[in-house]
């Protein structure tokens, strides 16, 4: 994963990790490993067995506009959007349709516009466990070096009707891993929100990473190195 990264050519404009949300690049430091190993080794990521892939699409541009194939090269959905992204739980967020170039959403395998985010100026994650990211202010998706009204954001969590699950917004966030999801709210404070938006074990951090396992790396706000288990308590498990 990187949580949905895009290339300039359509591959890296709508992205997770590494832009524009929390990268934690002193903490990746302090760890050892660089910003993007980091984010490009996210733990429990599933690899589909042969008949998962067989059943997703893949993007493909002809002429300006993109559209998808199967795992055979067939045309699945004819070439339509200005922007297409992969997909995630079955859904993949899309950019411009025939009728309106600047509408955000999300379409099925048959290429439905399942969600429709008019609102928007991008989305930021992909489904993953349920919830995707999207962004409701503050950026420019055709010009990536321009920031439309202060920094990018807020980010919100939808559920798969497009919702704001949490009806909350964050300065900045990370999708869900293990039922958590790392972010940074609007007073700045680096917590864990569980599967209902709330602070998952009413602590702040310095910094913080994705569940693997059951255990998360934390800098508690003392400066001290460790991690926490699934029901926040403070676990010494060395690796620093």
């Amino acid at each position: 994963m990187t949580m949905l990264l895009l290339t300039t050519a359509c591959t890296s404009d709508m992205r997770g990790a590494d832009m524009p949300l929390e990268a934690d690049e002193d903490f990746y430091e302090e760890l050892g490993e660089s910003q993007e190993t980091s984010v490009n080794n996210l733990p429990n990521i599933n690899i589909p067995d042969a008949g998962e892939k067989l059943s997703t699409l893949y993007r493909f541009e002809q002429d300006g506009l993109w559209g998808y194939k199967d795992a055979h090269g067939n045309v699945s959905i004819e070439p339509q959007f200005n922007r297409a992204f992969e997909f995630s739980e079955g859904l993949a967020p899309i950019k411009g349709i025939p009728n309106n170039e600047n509408l955000w959403g999300f379409i099925d395998l048959t290429g439905t516009l399942v969600i429709s985010l008019p609102s928007i100026v991008g989305i930021s994650d992909g489904f993953q466990e349920g919830f995707a990211v999207i962004i409701e202010r503050g950026w420019d998706w055709d010009n990536e070096d321009v920031i439309t009204a202060g920094t990018p954001g807020p980010f919100v969590f939808i559920d798969r009707t497009g919702t704001n699950i949490f009806g909350q917004e964050f300065a900045s966030v990370q999708h869900f891993m293990e039922d958590f999801a790392r972010v940074v709210t609007l007073d700045g404070s680096r917590i864990f929100i569980d599967r209902t938006g709330t602070n998952a074990f009413g602590m702040k951090f310095q910094s913080l990473r994705d569940f693997r396992n059951g255990y998360a790396m934390v800098i508690l706000l003392d400066g001290t190195h460790t991690h926490i288990d699934r029901y926040g308590n403070i676990v010494d498990k060395g690796g620093w």
